[in-house]
């Protein structure tokens, strides 16, 4: 109700229209300045109406003697000046030294009237600095402290120069005149102490108004806010730090928040709060560094129903801002710190991504050359003996070499079929488009067959190639098309990465597990050699399009490196999986791990997929995993 009174009153809008500029001030700029204002005014309306009291007062006492002490209440209108100056240049804490340099002029010119240094009138010099420190500002205090003193420095050469002559305390009128300035003065001393105390109070309102909105805005951003000292202590911490690293905002005070950094991470840590700490007044952009927080995480309990604690590393963002003081100095530092943890999984992804588009490129590069070498051999031998064949004078009518030539066009067309079909295959098994055809059939005798067939190739090679297999098995569900381009591909690498005198061993056998035991359900195809072997730096690259181990290998053997990946592919098309054990010059032996019931294993694998875990889900049907065995 006050408020709605004070809004309409004929008072306020007199001070509005004294206000200089008063839409550039800001509410708390423009309610100091209201209340100089309104004060100065009331005080020179009190001058004014006391004025008549103060003549007759004198008059009575001095009789017509009385032209100094007329003036007493005029030194009450010095204010006015102070009004008309805020008015006109919106300066307030020179308003109120202005107000203290003519109080104390007018003050020094009536106690030099009214007995000197021993005038009553003397007690508003200590009321001038009472006044000025509504200003809340320390340097006009001091400057009015000296005015002060600088305006009984001049009373009290005046009086001892001889240039003043006041008149003696003793009269009537002027001991009447002298308490009457007292009581004004004590009154008017306890009017200011009342208003510098509400004025206090005010202000501190508004610090805990304002700390209570930083606080709130504290506790509901997602970011952690920190308060760090010029150390980089930790003074405040929001409850968020519960979120962000599962700990309670106490434990993070001092230096709790940098046992949590990351060791590597806590000299960035520290150089981002010395940057921060060190910036020059037009530097506006914060300081922004990444650390890793050690957050606690609950783990499994343990047999006394007690969570045992673990700590996991979780990347975060923080923001620095320095805090300054009201002269502008910098007292600390204001974080803000954030999870950006998915982020840098993010950036990982696109790095992967990346090294991925990197190496399919390189893929492309290595195809376009192993296949032009490979493309080129064949090409080359069927153009040359079909141009010798075209012209009979070459030949001379020699059957024998004519029939010679015809099969040597007839090979290299047979290898250039086999290179096509290897990449329709592997393109289809690749683009998910290979469908196999599971069917019963006799496993061991697909794999003796493979053996007979890839028999020559052996005996021309000089390479004993024999089968060694567990008769117990027989029968599987599985693609038989794909069993057999999987172990011809398998036997086909092992003839021709060994050397003369070599053995290659075929074998199907029942799989067993690392400790090994028997595993129901499956069976093991291994291919293994006492070759040349494999590089294990080598093993990991092997399986993908258009990659030979060629460090190892020295690009002495033909082949356009698609045949591991083919296997891979039709293994993975099965459920199946592969591994390659190998070392350098001690041979190589590769096992394919199937079920014996294709139908059986897919069922199992579709029931596995928890729907909190759709990687299996979303996994291409070609794809695939190498494993890879250390060699003792």
């Amino acid at each position: 109700m006050l408020d709605a009174f004070w809004d309409k009153s004929p008072l306020r809008s007199v001070i509005d229209s004294l206000l200089f500029e008063p839409g550039k001030l800001c509410e708390s700029e423009k309610a100091h300045h209201a209340w100089f204002i309104g004060i100065h005014l009331a005080i020179g309306a009190l001058a004014l109406a006391s004025l008549p009291i103060v003549i007759l007062a004198a008059t009575s006492s001095l009789g017509s003697d009385i032209s100094g002490l007329a003036l007493l209440p005029l030194w009450m209108l010095a204010p006015l000046l102070s009004v008309f100056y805020l008015s006109r240049t919106g300066k307030l804490t020179n308003a109120f030294l202005l107000t203290a340099a003519t109080t104390a002029a007018f003050i020094v010119w009536i106690a030099s009237m009214t007995g000197g240094l021993q005038s009553p009138h003397l007690v508003w010099l200590g009321v001038i600095p009472l006044e000025v420190a509504l200003s809340n500002n320390r340097k006009i205090i001091k400057q009015s402290l000296l005015i002060c003193f600088v305006a009984l420095g001049v009373l009290s050469a005046s009086e001892a120069t001889g240039i003043l002559h006041p008149a003696p305390l003793g009269e009537v009128g002027l001991s009447f005149v002298g308490a009457m300035s007292v009581m004004a003065a004590v009154l008017y001393a306890g009017l200011l102490a009342i208003r510098v105390e509400l004025l206090h109070r005010g202000r501190l309102c508004e610090l805990q108004a304002e700390e209570m909105r930083y606080r709130s805005i504290a506790d509901t951003v997602s970011d952690m806010i920190t308060r760090h000292d010029r150390s980089g202590d930790v003074t405040f911490a929001s409850p968020t730090a519960e979120r962000l690293v599962n700990a309670k905002p106490e434990s993070l005070m001092g230096n709790g928040l940098f046992q949590k950094i990351h060791i590597p991470d806590r000299p960035a840590f520290l150089q981002a709060l010395s940057d921060c700490m060190n910036r020059g007044e037009s530097e506006k952009q914060p300081v922004t560094v990444e650390v890793r927080i050690m957050a606690e995480e609950a783990m499994s309990e343990d047999l006394s129903g007690e969570a045992a604690r673990g700590d996991r590393l979780r990347w975060c963002e923080m923001t620095c801002a320095p805090e300054r003081d009201e002269l502008g100095v910098i007292i600390g530092v204001i974080a803000s710190t954030r999870d950006i943890s998915k982020r840098k999984q993010q950036q990982s992804a696109m790095e992967e991504a990346r090294a991925e588009a990197e190496q399919a490129n390189e893929s492309k590069t290595r195809f376009l050359a192993n296949v032009t070498h490979e493309l080129r051999t064949p090409l080359n031998t069927i153009i040359g003996f079909s141009e010798i064949l075209c012209h009979p004078d070459l030949i001379h009518n020699n059957e024998a070499k004519s029939v010679e030539y015809a099969e040597l066009i007839h090979k290299g067309g047979n290898h250039l079929l086999q290179l096509v079909n290897a990449l329709l295959d592997m393109s289809r098994i690749e683009s998910g488009n290979f469908e196999v055809a599971p069917q019963q059939f006799d496993i061991v005798d697909l794999s003796e067959s493979c053996c007979k067939m890839m028999q020559g190739d052996a005996e021309m090679r000089g390479i004993t190639l024999f089968s060694k297999n567990d008769l117990e098995i027989t029968e599987a569900y599985l693609d038989p098309r794909a069993c057999r381009q999987i172990l011809l591909n398998l036997i086909a690498n092992a003839l021709k990465f060994s050397d003369r005198g070599n053995k290659v061993m075929v074998s199907i056998r029942q799989a067993r597990n690392k400790c090994g035991q028997l595993l129901d359900g499956k069976i093991e195809l291994v291919v293994s050699d006492n070759g040349i072997g494999i590089d294990k730096r080598d093993i990991p690259k092997l399986g993908k399009p258009f990659v030979q181990a060629e460090s190892s290998l020295q690009r002495r053997f033909e082949g356009a490196g698609i045949g591991l990946s083919i296997v891979q592919g039709l293994v993975g098309l099965q459920h199946g999986h592969m591994v390659i054990d190998s070392a350098l010059g001690k041979g190589t032996t590769v096992t394919i791990t199937l079920p014996l019931d294709m139908a059986t294993a897919n069922a199992d694998g579709a029931d596995q997929q928890s729907p909190k875990d759709t990687s299996l889900a979303k996994t291409d049907a070609t794809t695939v995993t190498l494993k890879t065995n250390k060699v003792a």
